[in-house]
């Protein structure tokens, strides 16, 4: 039981990358250093997959992997589903595709051929790097599927039919739960719900109304049924 608990603990990484002698050699690297491999992927496909039954905490891109697909659209799937980070290693250094890169905001770009110490202390300190923000995240887990979500800035969310949508300063996301399960799960009071099909972030309403109120510049609607959730808030946010 405790050997479990501490596995809890230990940081398990995805490697997408279809060069299997580099993703090996990835791979023992993590595991010396006292890492998980969640797995290799050579494609987006298997990616996907494994993203989608096994714990991931950070992820290892190359740009071009097998397939259609390439790392950029492995990328946004992370962003936009997972809420994920990763990190590029690859040989891509032209203008074009660094600026594709950056749109899709790493946590870090390695160029190759790869130096192990680098990749290591790169990954540790994204690590610690996100040990300051434990409490904007949130780890949820839908069916297989863990979700990492970003709270820090989550404006909104709303019920569409058996999804949610979450809607961020920049970005949507799209997950499989009813809005009552996703407001559960939660920290207590963070989100507080304004309708039927609208649950609003208390940080970012930036004031009320009488029928609506305003998040971050958007007006949204505050259906009569709900009005009293918002009682005790400050009318002179």
């Amino acid at each position: 039981m405790m050997i479990n608990e501490k596995l809890k603990d230990i940081k398990s990484i995805l490697i997408v990358e279809d060069e299997l002698l580099i993703a090996r050699q990835i791979k023992i690297a993590l595991l010396n250093h006292g890492y998980l491999c969640a797995g290799i992927a050579i494609n987006y496909k298997a990616a996907k997959e494994i993203l989608e039954t096994t714990k991931v905490d950070l992820v290892l891109l190359d740009v071009k992997i097998s397939g259609r697909k390439t790392g950029l659209d492995v990328a946004l799937l992370l962003n936009t589903l997972y809420s994920i980070p990763f990190l590029f290693i690859t040989s891509y250094n032209d203008a074009n595709s660094l600026h594709k890169i950056k749109e899709l905001s790493p946590k870090g770009y390695i160029n190759k051929p790869i130096n192990e110490i680098t990749v290591l202390t790169t990954i540790d300190i994204i690590f610690d790097n996100l040990k300051d923000e434990t409490e904007k995240f949130v780890n949820i887990n839908i069916g297989t599927t863990t979700y990492n979500i970003q709270i820090s800035d989550l404006l909104y969310i709303k019920s569409e039919h058996v999804y949610v949508r979450l809607y961020y300063k920049k970005r949507k996301m799209l997950i499989r739960c009813s809005l009552k399960k996703f407001i559960e799960t939660m920290p207590k009071n963070l989100l507080i719900r304004v309708s039927r099909s609208c649950a609003v972030n208390i940080n970012f309403i930036e004031n009320i109304g009488t029928s609506s109120l305003e998040v971050y510049g958007e007006n949204i609607k505050i259906s009569p049924n709900y009005k009293i959730n918002l009682q005790y808030l400050n009318r002179d946010l």
